[in-house]
């Protein structure tokens, strides 16, 4: 059977069409990655944030069955933490109930036993943002080894403001370890601007190497703006004593009402409109 000369042919595409394709499908690829990558972002941050709702949501539950008394925030040392765990009020133990979750101390005694260390990021819980780095050597450890020499463990990403209870505890002459003598909630004349918890670095490197808050330590339980967290659009999320949630940039939170991020300026003051730290008196670097 001959073939009709009249047909057709089928053409190969030419070098020139290729590279037309080429050329097509990399534009459309730098117009795409971009993109998505906001969406990975804005999907860290949305995790992030929904974490810190739940303890928002639990903190404003737990004062309210708690005649407004706040939880415990615990000694600040790392080297303390077992006597903070030991607290039934202690925050980390005291809220999680409200947001049904355990209490840390279940967790810290539990994986002790296992002689495993605390979960760190990406483990997902109530005190963990998955889409943080956790800096070399966490978790933290305390106390004595068990039976494999495995110390208790501990890391938060979240944690409660550490500048909230210092006028209150000057003021009535009130010492660190003090369980049963916490804020209430009626002495926070703004509670929508009062800072109660933040997301703290979890990391040195979410701060570049020349500021002035990169070298703090992060071995932490309670903080306050040297330690935000500048992982989220170059900020942390913020939660503020009334349970809304807020992201504040880093440079924002770390700048005094003076305008300046000088932690040794003389009568620096950190509380300003709209970011209260210390509902009492002047927010200062205590360290």
């Amino acid at each position: 059977m001959r073939v009709n000369s009249g047909a057709v042919r089928r053409r190969a595409f030419t070098i020139v069409e290729m590279l037309v394709v080429v050329g097509i499908i990399a534009v459309l690829a730098g117009l795409l990655f971009p993109a998505i990558s906001t969406v990975q972002r804005n999907s860290r941050a949305t995790v992030s944030k929904s974490n810190l709702q739940q303890w928002g949501r639990g903190m404003v539950q737990y004062t309210t069955a708690n005649k407004e008394r706040l939880p415990w925030e615990g000694l600040k040392d790392a080297s303390q933490m077992q006597a903070n765990l030991a607290q039934p009020n202690y925050w980390a133990n005291a809220i999680p109930e409200y947001a049904d979750q355990r209490p840390y101390t279940e967790i810290v005694e539990e994986a002790f036993l296992a002689q495993r260390r605390a979960p760190v990021p990406p483990e997902r819980n109530i005190f963990l943002d998955p889409s943080a780095k956790a800096q070399e050597g966490a978790p933290w450890e305390f106390g004595p080894g068990g039976a494999a020499g495995i110390r208790r463990t501990f890391f938060f990403c979240y944690v409660p403001n550490s500048q909230l209870n210092n006028t209150f505890q000057a003021r009535g002459g009130i010492a660190d370890f003090s369980p049963k003598r916490t804020l209430s909630m009626s002495m926070i004349p703004a509670a929508a601007e009062t800072v109660f918890m933040l997301e703290m670095r979890a990391t040195p490197e979410e701060l570049p190497a020349s500021d002035v808050h990169f070298g703090r330590d992060l071995r932490r339980h309670r903080s306050d703006w040297k330690r935000l967290a500048a992982r989220h659009y170059d900020g942390g999320h913020i939660c503020f004593a009334d349970g809304h949630i807020a992201l504040v940039k880093n440079l924002d939170a770390t700048t005094s009402v003076q305008e300046s991020r000088d932690p040794s300026q003389p009568n620096g003051d950190w509380n300003k409109p709209g970011l209260i730290w210390d509902p009492l008196g002047p927010a200062l670097d205590d360290n």
